[in-house]
């Protein structure tokens, strides 16, 4: 982890993230498709901005890490889905997980890696 003077603030928001996405994961679908303009696109979303949040907490070298852990946990609750009487398994939703992970991981090694140093430092809390 990058060393940061709230990291505890950091990390509690970026598991809060996790939970919303599981929420929204395994929540009747009726719920998410009265506030989703589109399913792949929420998807995408979702785990660019996870992808986005975590590598803003590591090293570079950790970002390929995030990226196949956060895969891997879309494609956990993917099989949750499938379990659920009211969900079901949608390999377009992987699809969609993954593009966002591949979009976040691409602009965190471009452009976003360690910015959450940077708001730190912006704001006056980091050295």
């Amino acid at each position: 982890m990058l060393t940061l003077r709230y990291p505890v603030v950091w990390m509690l928001t970026g598991w809060a993230l996790v939970v919303l996405v599981t929420v929204g994961s395994v929540i009747p679908g009726a719920v998410m498709d009265e506030l989703a303009p589109s399913d792949k696109l929420m998807h995408g979303f979702a785990y660019f901005l996870l992808m986005i949040w975590f590598a803003g907490l590591y090293t570079k070298q950790r970002h390929a890490v995030i990226a196949l852990l956060l895969i891997a946990f879309g494609s956990l609750l993917e099989i949750v889905q499938s379990r659920l009487p009211y969900r079901f398994f949608d390999p377009m939703d992987l699809l969609a997980n993954a593009t966002g992970v591949a979009l976040g991981l691409l602009l965190s090694f471009a452009l976003l890696a360690g910015w959450c140093q940077r708001v730190e430092r912006f704001l006056g809390y980091h050295d």
